[in-house]
């Protein structure tokens, strides 16, 4: 009988039978570090050691002047044990009561949100709002104490910031928030009408209905909070002005083309004033 015919007949595929496995060189291919990478790389600190491989790439780019492959930088940064744990989103319930666009100009939208920071001392409770379109974080008012008038002044800080004063009367500017008793609460409520604010509220249990603050919230929580132990309420407060000043004029943004808050309005102003 042929080894065709036996191999059929086994219902064996040949390929598989004469296949014979080619040993594997111990000698791999060495690729030796860039030196000025490496020094660059290695010379990062503070908050640029929780940027991904892709933002760092950018980031190192416009730092230095110099223009370094992404493949290459994630190769240098595999070997110096710099990459960070790759993100897995996980899936929510879809609420489509309300539209998660993106404005085409600052000031149309904003969220707001609350969440809390442990410290030895006890919890703190920051209220921040940001800007939707250019994803600058406008205010956070910090406190032990978690009610309306926190979330009023932070809007106030917010409105100061954007129009230099505590009201945006006739720019239909609209704040979505949650259901939590600090945005429900009246004077919250009647505040933002006398300042000409229309608030959006968000569905129970949908936190993709403000995506952008929650993106915020992860990103200060996972860059800032949880890389330090806090003993005190000042240092949770210091650390969140330190983390905001990095944020707004610093850190590269994936959606505004890894350009920090700051640098995209300024591109937008530029481009208004040529265009």
């Amino acid at each position: 009988m042929t080894l065709s015919a036996a191999l059929e007949y086994m219902d064996l595929n040949k390929s598989s039978y004469c296949y014979e496995g080619r040993p594997r060189s111990e000698d791999k291919r060495v690729f030796p570090l860039d030196s000025e990478l490496e020094t660059a790389l290695k010379e990062m600190a503070g908050y640029e050691l929780t940027l991904g491989y892709d933002k760092a790439t950018d980031y190192l780019r416009a730092k230095h002047d110099k223009i370094w492959n992404r493949k290459k930088v994630y190769r240098h940064m595999k070997i110096l044990r710099l990459l960070q744990p790759r993100h897995i989103k996980c899936l929510w319930r879809k609420n489509k009561r309300l539209a998660t666009f993106c404005p085409l100009q600052s000031n149309v939208r904003w969220e707001a949100d609350l969440t809390w920071v442990a410290t030895r001392m006890g919890m703190m409770y920051l209220v921040v709002i940001e800007d939707v379109y250019d994803r600058e974080a406008l205010s956070g008012h910090m406190n032990i104490r978690a009610g309306a008038e926190e979330a009023i002044e932070c809007l106030k800080e917010a409105l100061r910031k954007r129009f230099g004063r505590e009201q945006a009367l006739g720019l239909r500017l609209t704040v979505r928030v949650d259901r939590g008793c600090q945005f429900t609460a009246e004077a919250f409520a009647e505040f933002a009408h006398l300042a000409g604010i229309e608030l959006e509220f968000c569905g129970v249990q949908t936190p993709n209905d403000k995506p952008y603050i929650e993106s915020f919230i992860g990103c200060y929580k996972l860059e800032e909070v949880y890389r330090n132990d806090y003993q005190a309420f000042f240092e949770a407060y210091e650390g969140w002005n330190n983390y905001m000043t990095w944020y707004n004029t610093a850190r590269p943004h994936g959606s505004l083309d890894n350009l920090s808050p700051a640098a995209f309005r300024e591109q937008k102003k530029v481009s208004a004033k040529t265009g």
